[in-house]
């Protein structure tokens, strides 16, 4: 998993990802997408733009990986531009409760070919959004439930990820983590974010 930010004149860019597998090979991949991410953001691409980009990467480079990810951006009107491409869905937290954000795409580096499209939301002044990798929503307790979405959002009151990541592992307590835990809140402040 990774995450990176990006503060452009005009906006904050946010991405999340999951490359399939474990080790090393996973590793180099995911630092080689978060390097590519990170550059196209600063050129400006439009997000259908990296996805598709990331995803002929991946496809003509042959490397037997896939990655699910999104790419946020955050502009100073609270206007939210994501493009989800197979990831877990974003989570738009509200002072009355969340929702996740259904639309999405394909995985990347699965289809040559394959197109992306953007979707839109809007963020009120003190609304946040969550994104989460399937590392959290997958643990499991002793019993072998999974924390699922209700407990990720039975998790969205607490203020901090901390708070967030200390109830998953009381949950997960004593089996230990089988997946990475990535957390990013993005949190809206009229015409800043943080």
């Amino acid at each position: 998993d990774f995450y990176d930010a990006v503060a452009l004149d005009d906006c904050v860019c946010v991405v999340i990802a999951d490359v399939s597998g474990k080790g090393v090979p996973a590793a180099i991949v995911a630092a080689t997408l978060q390097g590519i991410i990170h550059a196209q953001l600063l050129t400006r691409q439009s997000l259908p733009e990296i996805a598709e980009l990331i995803n002929r990467f991946l496809c003509t480079r042959r490397v037997d990986k896939y990655a699910t990810m999104v790419l946020l951006k955050l502009f100073p009107d609270g206007l939210v531009e994501f493009v989800n491409c197979g990831h877990v869905p974003p989570i738009h937290v509200t002072a009355s409760g969340a929702h996740r954000l259904e639309d999405g795409n394909l995985i990347v580096g699965l289809i040559a070919g394959a197109t992306y499209a953007a979707a839109h939301c809007r963020l009120a002044p003190g609304e946040r959004i969550l994104l989460a990798t399937d590392g959290i929503t997958e643990a499991e307790n002793s019993a072998g439930e999974q924390f699922g979405d209700a407990g990720l959002d039975s998790a969205l009151h607490f203020e901090t990820i901390d708070a967030i990541l200390d109830r998953l592992a009381s949950f997960q307590a004593p089996i230990k983590a089988q997946d990475d835990w990535t957390l990013v809140d993005v949190c809206y402040q009229g015409d800043s974010v943080r």
